[in-house]
């Protein structure tokens, strides 16, 4: 390939303009944890923590729990707590930005709705039309499940800049408290390796089921058409 393709690849589109942006945003921190690699070693040893947040807290996270603690409990035993806690919500609000838009594009559909409809979710939707960004700080830090927080958001349009920030704020001090139990504590490397293991199993289990769920629905909108 020339290097004039090459640059054209580059920086040609690939699908839609959210998407493109995240291809890109993954690609930078690749390309920065090599030049990390090359003029500081801990530069490299973090950009595998960068990219497993941007996984486990992506459109995905409703299907990994527990899976992101184990990490902060590995990189809170290598490296300072706070450094982790910083770096965890910058690559948070990142992916945060890119769940809202994605959130947004099925704002009107009966899923994101029903998601709101559980007895955790009422409770927090009295708070969320009371004090919104005190409901998103609450979820964020661990609380509540946080996806209810990001349904409310989308489904009341809250303002993007506000919801993020509340993120933050909430992100901080749980990352860096569960950073720092785990430097505390130095758990055996065992352990957070089954928690690993037994939350990927059960994301494992929930694609299966999703699979089964949909096979009967699809039979049954056939025979009806």
């Amino acid at each position: 390939m020339s290097v004039h393709s090459l640059a054209v690849a580059m920086v040609r589109r690939h699908g839609s303009r959210l998407d493109d942006l995240i291809l890109r945003a993954i690609a930078a921190v690749v390309v920065l944890g090599i030049l990390g690699l090359l003029l500081d070693p801990t530069v490299a040893a973090l950009t595998p923590f960068v990219l497993y947040t941007l996984l486990t807290n992506g459109p995905y996270s409703a299907v990994l729990p527990a899976a992101y603690e184990p990490a902060l409990l590995l990189y809170g035993q290598l490296f300072s707590p706070l450094l982790i806690a910083a770096l965890g919500t910058l690559a948070l609000v990142f992916i945060e930005w890119v769940n809202y838009h994605l959130y947004g594009r099925a704002r009107d559909t009966h899923t994101v709705r029903n998601l709101t409809a559980g007895r955790w979710a009422q409770g927090l939707t009295r708070m969320f039309e009371w004090r919104p960004f005190l409901a998103i700080v609450f979820c964020a830090l661990g609380v509540v499940p946080y996806w209810i927080a990001r349904c409310l958001s989308v489904l009341s349009r809250y303002p993007l800049w506000r919801h993020l920030t509340a993120t933050a704020l909430g992100r901080f001090p749980r990352l860096w408290a569960i950073a720092a139990l785990g430097m505390t504590l130095n758990p055996p490397r065992w352990i957070v390796l089954t928690a690993f293991l037994c939350s990927f199993a059960f994301a494992g289990w929930m694609w299966l089921f999703g699979r089964r769920f949909r096979r009967p629905v699809t039979s049954l909108v056939s025979q009806s058409a």
